[in-house]
């Protein structure tokens, strides 16, 4: 038997795509998975127990079935209060007796136990003594990073941990790379992490499919209300563009972006004319202003869906980037997209290699 962490230096790096679509992968090619993540973010009560909603979608996914409380033992406070009440509960050694005992249970019988890390490793569950560290150590766990690439990495975080984890860390992921930038880490930055005995076992490429959100989904992310094109809604949103410029150059930026929301002042018809022409998946009007019955015909007849917000224009957008930057894969489509990508980039037998199978 075999345990498995999943870690990333930084928060939304990719941790939940890979552990699901590698637990997949090992299952195809005949081993027996087990899953947990210990600290859970995203609280969901499931059967009157309380969980991660992310952790019992992956399990799910993987066709495990357990309780929520033993999926997901600990729970990352999301503010001061919640910090006071965790502490209480989880005083000396209750939340790494709680997580030893299910990582027990769940493991039992299988080859491979992937568990899946929280938010920033090493120091998240540092609150309740169970660091990305101490798991590793207490659960005798290999580690795997996950870094999202953005152009750079945190270079000296990673040869901190190669020294801090030694044998322990088994490599590295690379994920969300940009295709122009594919040359330059299989050529230069994959050999670099080489030499300094990090081995990369896959670099996966952006999938703008992955962020995707319907429409739905997101009109309830931002507390709005559909006011035409209802029958739309299941229509995917990658990015967004802002309608603050003359329609002309609005139209320009326009092109190319065919599944882009467009956020635009609830006032200015213009630009939602224009949006309409190009039939944009949503547009979603700020200042709580209703639109004209003029624009609400022309969505129906053109398929698009609109939205009304009561913040303005830039407070909408700015909660746009942290909606669609910290969506997580939950639908099937997005489930099966995510396998097909980690099958054709990730190394699988290298990772079973390194831990011993």
């Amino acid at each position: 038997m075999a345990g498995l962490y999943i870690a990333s230096t930084t928060p939304r790096a990719g941790k939940s795509l890979l552990t699901f679509s590698l637990g997949v992968l090992l299952q195809k090619s005949g081993l027996s998975v087990g899953y947990m993540k210990p600290l859970g973010q995203l609280p969901q009560k499931h059967e009157e127990r309380m969980g991660d909603a992310e952790a019992l979608v992956i399990q799910e996914v993987l066709g495990q079935s357990v309780p929520a409380d033993v999926l997901t033992p600990v729970m990352l406070p999301r503010n001061l209060h919640g910090l006071a009440i965790a502490g209480r509960e989880h005083s000396g050694d209750t939340a790494l007796d709680g997580i030893r005992n299910a990582y027990r249970q769940i493991s039992e019988g299988k080859d491979i136990t992937l568990v899946s890390g929280a938010a920033a490793f090493p120091a998240a569950g540092r609150f309740a003594n169970v660091d990305g560290m101490r798991l590793v150590r207490e659960l005798d766990l290999k580690v795997l990073l996950v870094e999202r690439y953005t152009g750079q990495l945190h270079f000296d975080e990673l040869l901190l941990l190669k020294d801090l984890l030694g044998q322990t860390l088994i490599g590295l992921v690379l994920n969300d790379v940009p295709e122009k930038e594919m040359h330059d880490v299989h050529k230069v930055l994959g050999p670099w992490l080489e030499e300094h005995g990090i081995a990369v076992h896959g670099v996966l490429n952006h999938e703008p499919g992955l962020t995707a959100m319907r429409v739905s989904d997101l009109a309830y992310a931002l507390d709005g209300r559909i006011v035409a094109g209802n029958d739309q809604a299941t229509r995917m949103v990658t990015g967004f563009l802002l309608g603050a410029m003359q329609v002309d150059a609005f139209m320009l930026h326009l092109r190319g972006r065919a599944h882009c929301a467009v956020i635009v002042d609830g006032d200015r018809v213009d630009l939602q004319l224009a949006a309409l022409h190009a039939k944009t998946p949503c547009i979603i009007l700020t200042g709580n202003i209703t639109p004209s019955e003029l624009i609400q015909a022309k969505a129906e007849v053109t398929g698009v869906t609109l939205i009304m917000v009561r913040e303005d224009t830039y407070s909408v957008a700015r909660s746009m980037s942290h909606i669609l930057g910290s969506k997580k894969v939950r639908d099937l489509d997005q489930v099966c997209l995510a396998v097909a990508l980690a099958e054709k980039n990730l190394n699988t037998e290298s990772i079973r290699h390194a831990l011993g199978y």
